[in-house]
């Protein structure tokens, strides 16, 4: 079975200390096992872009729906046995120790295909990455009764979206904290906004602009919201210590345009 792993500081960050950040011993460990499909770092929350459409107008906002602190840091799309392997794969994420690690369990699929494609991880990107998270929104007017399945065919034929799936409903989600050496597990998404992840696609596009257009011709952008989260790629067996430090000027910093060159 498939899942998904979203990693986010939750409400009991920890310090993060990259000189016990053995983010690439894990990722050797599921390579090495063949259980893992597919994982990038995001940008933090300040560059996440949050699309809607209302009234036939695109409202584009700067950052999550939710909190930055809650958002999403990271992803893993992983197959295991059952939820009790994901778990465990899960607990020994370095985020499990600094902050929390949700796992999710991806809808079936129509064909039974896996949500990654075969040799995907190997591809070059050829645009600008990025992870569009599909958002329910209870608040919202009625939606676009639209199915996807029109965008998704549309996107596919552009080459802008690399792969996607719909999730099980985050009554189904578990989140999982390793704390002083203890596995700590929870259920419900590591985040208490209303609004909630129902789905996700990778797109490769060739810039923000070209990103926001795709969010906003997504049904869902008319009935709840999408967010676009920039990938933030990275060598997981580099010094983190050397890297953290590199890093540390931009972390406080936009790096995504103003949404002002998209109005």
């Amino acid at each position: 079975m498939e899942y998904l792993l979203l990693y986010s500081d939750g409400a009991d960050p920890q310090p993060y200390d990259p000189a016990q950040d053995d983010i690439g011993d894990w990722v050797t460990d599921l390579i090495d096992r063949g259980i893992s499909e597919y994982g990038e770092r995001l940008r933090p929350g300040q560059d996440a872009t949050t699309v809607r459409v209302r009234d036939g107008r695109v409202l584009v906002t700067e950052g999550p729906f939710t909190e930055a602190r809650e958002w999403v840091g990271g992803f893993d799309i992983i197959e295991c046995a059952d939820l009790d392997e994901a778990i465990r794969v899960a607990s020994r994420h370095p985020a499990a120790r600094f902050g929390t690690a949700e796992v999710r369990p991806f809808g079936a699929s129509a064909d039974g295909a896996r949500v990654v494609p075969p040799g995907f991880p190997e591809r070059p990107a050829k645009g600008r990455r990025y992870l569009m998270l599909v958002c329910v929104d209870p608040d919202a007017p009625d939606g676009d009764p639209t199915d996807p399945d029109a965008w998704v065919t549309e996107m596919d034929a552009r080459g802008v979206r690399l792969f996607g799936q719909v999730l099980q409903p985050p009554s189904d989600a578990t989140r999982v904290r390793t704390r002083d050496g203890r596995v700590l597990v929870g259920d419900g998404p590591f985040s208490e906004a209303k609004e909630w992840i129902a789905g996700l696609d990778l797109i490769e596009v060739g810039g923000f602009e070209e990103a926001v257009e795709v969010a906003a011709a997504h049904p869902m952008a008319r009935g709840g919201l999408i967010v676009l989260n920039p990938v933030w790629s990275f060598d997981p067996q580099e010094d983190h210590v050397a890297r953290a430090d590199r890093e540390a000027p931009l972390r406080d910093t936009r790096t995504e345009p103003s949404v002002e060159t998209v109005r």
